[in-house]
């Protein structure tokens, strides 16, 4: 994929998510069942660190692409009394609420690195006990800044901690797949965009015309390869599906920070 249409989808997710930031989080409301077992480890391995305070135990926690915060909002209610301080990044602050007491900063991760520049160095948020990026990989294109947002998220993340991330796997049900497949094909021609990578596509958005978001498919040997990729950084500690109506249309890969 050329830099040109990289930029192009870039682009049009930004102006999908500002289009459509209400509808959007209309339909992300409820928590997904895959955080259930990610919170499993953060209750099981003293990511909780009681010495801290005095009264509660503290957790730290960064989220890259934290949308409508639902995952903070889970977080706070599962780990409650438990005082938690949450770094949240998104591009699209229509999205966020201001319901919860989080230290939120707006920034293009896809233009930083478009820009050859480095993630951390744009980030206000300090290293912390965890860091999460769910629901936004599938919008990265090219294996290289993959690998690079997921080496941010274990730099952002102290020796002993934990980086959570989600892959979108939405060709595992065949209608999505059959859906995808056509509206790829008709967003390409409509926007007069070249054949993308293998997994990636152009969705739609509730059947709306000219409406359409860049996402990736992502294979398990792909994830293999991005876990390979940060091995020096950290070490992949769980893997496992879940999520949609199969329960299994996200793979969640959780790593240990060395």
């Amino acid at each position: 994929m050329n830099a040109e249409t990289v930029e192009t989808l870039c682009k049009l997710n930004n102006d999908f998510y500002r289009n459509h930031a209400d509808s959007f989080s209309a339909t992300r409301k409820s928590p997904w069942s895959g955080w259930e077992r990610c919170l499993d480890i953060v209750r099981g391995d003293c990511l909780l660190d009681p010495t801290r305070v005095s009264d509660s135990p503290t957790l730290s926690v960064f989220d890259l692409a934290c949308g409508n915060l639902r995952f903070e909002a889970f977080l706070a209610s599962a780990l409650e009394p438990a005082r938690i301080v949450f770094y949240a990044v998104d591009n699209c602050d229509s999205l966020v609420p201001n319901t919860l007491s989080v230290n939120y900063q707006t920034l293009d991760i896809l233009a930083v690195l478009r820009d050859g520049l480095c993630i951390n160095d744009k980030l206000e948020a300090p290293v912390c006990d965890l860091s999460v990026s769910f629901g936004f990989m599938h919008h990265v294109p090219l294996e290289e800044y993959r690998e690079e947002v997921l080496r941010s998220l274990i730099r952002q993340t102290r020796s002993g901690g934990y980086v959570m991330v989600s892959f979108w796997q939405f060709c595992k049900n065949a209608e999505m797949a059959e859906k995808a497949q056509v509206t790829n094909a008709r967003a390409l021609e409509e926007l007069g965009l070249p054949e993308l990578d293998s997994g990636d596509y152009l969705l739609g958005w509730k059947n709306m015309p000219g409406e359409y978001r860049y996402c990736h498919n992502f294979s398990e040997p792909e994830i293999d390869v991005l876990v390979a990729s940060v091995a020096e950084l950290a070490s992949e500690v769980s893997r496992f599906e879940a999520d949609g109506r199969t329960g299994n249309l996200n793979t969640y890969l959780i790593l240990k920070v060395r």
